[in-house]
C-alpha cells in the first residue's frame, strides 16, 4: 500500500468511529458553557511604550528635512512629532545643531500624525535668529 493510501485509509477509519460512536446511545450529551464576558476591571490593559529609534543630527539639516526622510517619518509635515520626543533638549524647533542625537518616536497614532501635521501647516514662516525664541508661535504638543 502507498503512502497516500495507507494515510486515506487511517483517515476514514478515524472519520467513522467519530461517528459511530454517537449513534444508537442514549447518552447525554455535556453542554459547554461559554465562559461569561470579562467585566472592565479584569480587563489587562497592555502600555505600549513608545518605540524609539535615534538620529543623528547632520551639518544643514533641520526638522522639516529631517521628517522628511523615509527612515525617519517620510512626511516633512511631521517634524512637531520630532520637536515633541525632543522637548527635554530641544527649546526653538528651528534651531538644532550638528551631532544633537534626537529621537524619533516610530510609535505614533493617526491621530497624533494629523495633529503634527495641522501643527505644521499652520506655523508661522521661518524667520532667521540665532537664539531660541521666547515664545513659540503655536502650542506644540
Amino acid at each position: 500500500m502507498k503512502r497516500n493510501e495507507r494515510i486515506s485509509t487511517a483517515l476514514m477509519v478515524c472519520a467513522a468511529g467519530i461517528l459511530m460512536s454517537g449513534c444508537g446511545t442514549n447518552k447525554q450529551v455535556a453542554k459547554t458553557e461559554i465562559p461569561a464576558e470579562p467585566t472592565p476591571s479584569a480587563i489587562k490593559v497592555s502600555e505600549t511604550k513608545p518605540t524609539m529609534e535615534n538620529y543623528l543630527v547632520q551639518k544643514g539639516d533641520c526638522l522639516w528635512n529631517i521628517a522628511a526622510k523615509s527612515q525617519v517619518y517620510g512626511d516633512a509635515f511631521m517634524w512637531p512629532l520630532l520637536f515633541k520626543a525632543n522637548r527635554d533638549h530641544v527649546q526653538d524647533p528651528d534651531l538644532i545643531y550638528p551631532r544633537q542625537n534626537l529621537s524619533v518616536d516610530k510609535s505614533v497614532t493617526g491621530d497624533e500624525k494629523q495633529r503634527a501635521k495641522k501643527l505644521a501647516a499652520e506655523t508661522p514662516k521661518y524667520v532667521p535668529h540665532d537664539k531660541p525664541v521666547s515664545k513659540l508661535p503655536l502650542d506644540y504638543f
